[in-house]
């Protein structure tokens, strides 16, 4: 009998080895997995973070397009890039100069009163019947005609300066609040006369 209880110990001491030694290897097991995808999750969220970080790093090194850069200096200067308005009848109609602007840049009080003297102390453009336009300056005026533009948001005007013809671009913009006649002699964009009535 005792032989009996020893061997049913044995094997209960063996079963309950056997069936420790197996819960261990299960978790051991799961642990693996666990630590394996844990490990996988890790290097995918280390791929990401380089992956964002190396975004942010070639945004951040990527030169910034100024205006140039992005065409826009091929397609003219600032004069080129306002908003222009729908030009009414403009027979009748008297426009004394306000301003300009010289290579891109806004003319000032004293560039103002140097163009003035430059054209005789007055400097206007005076629209009559049936096309004509005068340039009326202190030394002398320039004759010419003007014609308007298919979609009526530009004028041509040819003015003959003493045998010299000069033809001028003009369109109407608001310049702060005022509505200004802008004449370009040459289509850069960068240099012309405002013209307010």
């Amino acid at each position: 009998m005792k032989k009996k209880y020893f061997a049913c110990a044995m094997g209960l001491v063996l079963a309950l080895s056997l069936t420790a030694c197996g819960e261990e290897e299960v978790i051991v097991e799961n642990t693996n997995e666990e630590v394996t995808q844990e490990v996988q999750t890790q290097e995918v969220q280390t791929q990401e973070v380089q992956t964002q970080e190396v975004q942010t790093q070639e945004v951040a090194e990527a030169p910034t397009e100024t205006v140039a850069e992005t065409g826009t200096e091929a397609e003219g200067g600032p004069l080129l890039q306002v908003a222009v308005m729908e030009i009414p009848d403009l027979s009748g109609t008297e426009w004394n100069f306000a301003g300009g602007m010289i290579d891109g840049v806004e003319m000032e009080e004293e560039d103002l009163n140097a163009t003035l003297e430059t054209y005789g102390g007055t400097l206007q453009l005076v629209f009559g019947e049936d096309g004509a336009v005068t340039m009326v300056q202190g030394g002398g005026n320039a004759e010419g005609t003007y014609e308007y533009s298919d979609d009526n948001t530009a004028i041509k005007m040819t003015l003959d300066f003493g045998g010299t013809e000069v033809t001028y671009a003009g369109f109407l913009s608001e310049v702060g609040d005022t509505v200004t006649l802008i004449a370009m002699s040459d289509m850069n964009g960068y240099d012309g006369l405002y013209f307010v009535q």
